[in-house]
């Protein structure tokens, strides 16, 4: 490819989309080399201390390593570099090379930066692979859009095609928004000024997010977690109950390590979205599981699946034996998110409990009943 560009696969992202730099120009002692010798020391540090021979020492959170490797070969070259090519991979519509500059302008240059997290990285990048598909078939000029193309693709994407589905108000909002850290990315490496999604209106939802993707029901989580005690699943009872009354987020509690845990205590250290650390109260009937369950997992952590999908395999699995519906791992956080609201009728607190900075993204976790002011309307 030109620009001496070769491409190997991420260890951690499935299909990988990165970049490896092949007789690339040496860093120089810049402002962007700096800001990378920075993130590392951050890395190096952000991982908690374990006991080696009596001894503490800090763990390599290899993920993270392994993004800041990829992004380090965008933000070693020059700047002249970067942008030439950065240019040429618009030219292109080189997937590989945009997707990594774009994960480069993520994991360094935004405010979650390298503790971005995996989950967030496959839907930009599901959605900047479509969005160049789109621009490739319409023979878009990446770093000059006519002033009317975005507002099409938006279009082309609520409505569908021969070939595409149409999608969702959620859906299409996830795909402009990977299109606009794309852009994002190309202003950072000075190959374009363009903002060309700045001013189209997208889609809304008709329906509200908890109707359309409810939570589990209660009998439905009993259920699971019996078949779970019946099949001597003690790691699936866990994950069960640490995302339906604990309330975590999937891969919050597939990072978990004992040395989270304080079961004395009845609560978990969590490490959640954007690198913010959270303490979380556990139920009695989860305190129980993680007695029964201690021990066991794998290099100190719960469990021995690290990834959602080998989670996703193993319970899904479960459930669908049972004679019971999967309907995602998000909905037992719901269903978390429900109980709470039921006994608390508080937003706030529940907001916190799940880990969200507004109370307004804790109202799309939170199923109220249709006749919940019955006893007050009753009265007028």
């Amino acid at each position: 490819m030109a620009g001496g560009l070769n491409f190997r696969p991420p260890a951690f992202l499935q299909p990988p989309y990165s970049l490896e730099a092949n007789n690339l120009p040496q860093p120089s002692p810049t402002k962007n080399f700096f800001f990378c010798s920075i993130i590392t020391v951050i890395i190096q540090n952000m991982t908690p201390p374990e006991e080696t021979q009596g001894r503490p020492s800090y763990t390599l959170d290899r993920p993270r390593r392994h993004l800041l490797d990829e992004a380090s070969t965008w933000i070693s070259l020059t700047d002249d570099e970067r942008r030439r090519r950065a240019m040429e991979a618009a030219r292109d519509k080189d997937v590989m090379a945009l997707w990594s500059l774009t994960q480069a302008y993520l994991s360094t240059m935004t405010t979650v930066g390298i503790t971005i997290s995996p989950h967030t990285l496959r839907a930009y990048r599901t959605g900047v692979r479509q969005f160049l598909r789109h621009a490739e078939f319409r023979a878009w000029n990446l770093l000059r859009p006519r002033r009317n193309d975005a507002a099409y693709w938006v279009a082309s994407l609520t409505v569908g095609s021969d070939t595409e589905r149409a999608k969702s108000p959620a859906t299409v909002r996830s795909r402009v928004a990977a299109a606009n850290a794309l852009y994002a990315a190309l202003r950072w490496a000075e190959a374009t000024t363009e903002h060309p999604f700045e001013d189209v209106k997208q889609p809304r939802e008709r329906t509200s997010a908890i109707m359309k993707r409810p939570p589990y029901r209660e009998t439905t989580v009993h259920r699971a977690l019996a078949a779970a005690e019946r099949a001597d699943r003690s790691d699936l009872r866990v994950l069960i109950l640490l995302t339906a009354h604990a309330g975590l987020r999937i891969d919050e509690a597939l990072q978990l390590k004992w040395t989270d845990v304080d079961v004395a205590a009845r609560r978990v250290t969590v490490r959640g979205k954007g690198g913010k650390t959270r303490i979380v109260g556990l139920s009695g009937t989860l305190v129980d599981a993680l007695r029964a369950h201690e021990g066991r997992g794998e290099d100190g952590r719960l469990f021995t699946f690290r990834y959602r999908s080998g989670a996703a395999y193993h319970l899904r699995r479960l459930i669908e034996l049972e004679g019971l519906r999967w309907e995602g791992f998000h909905a037992f956080r719901k269903f978390n998110g429900t109980l709470l609201y039921r006994r608390t009728r508080d937003f706030a607190r529940v907001a916190h409990h799940l880990g969200h900075a507004s109370v307004n993204t804790t109202r799309a976790y939170v199923e109220v009943p249709a006749d919940d002011l019955a006893d007050e309307l009753a009265d007028l």
